[in-house]
């Protein structure tokens, strides 16, 4: 898969992921790769700075817990703010198929 395609759209799956509720990086990069059967990877090289970047922009929040093991883990959740951005984005995105699909949909 084209990596400049998938590029401006992970914040969009970002937020969409942590819409269902708050999770570790680590879980954010196995859920990825198993809802797309594995066909794209997210590495931490990208995840981790788009992570950051929504957090500067106040559209998720992060705080740290403690697992049984004692170890601690990071977790991302989104903010109401990220919400509605993620409304707005999802909109645009719905549009851009849309007219995508006329070009190279099955009518084409």
């Amino acid at each position: 898969m084209d990596r400049e395609l998938l590029k401006g759209s992970t914040p969009l799956l970002l937020l969409s992921l942590l819409c269902e509720g708050p999770m570790y990086g680590y879980q954010i990069i196995e859920t990825v790769r198993q809802r797309t059967g594995g066909t794209y990877t997210l590495k931490e090289g990208a995840l981790y700075p788009a992570l950051h970047k929504l957090e500067a922009t106040e559209f998720i929040s992060s705080y740290w817990e403690t697992q049984e093991n004692g170890r601690e883990r990071r977790y991302y959740a989104i903010l109401p703010s990220g919400e509605a951005f993620l409304r707005a984005k999802k909109k645009e995105w719905n549009q851009f198929v849309a007219m995508v699909q006329a070009f190279v949909g099955p009518k084409a």
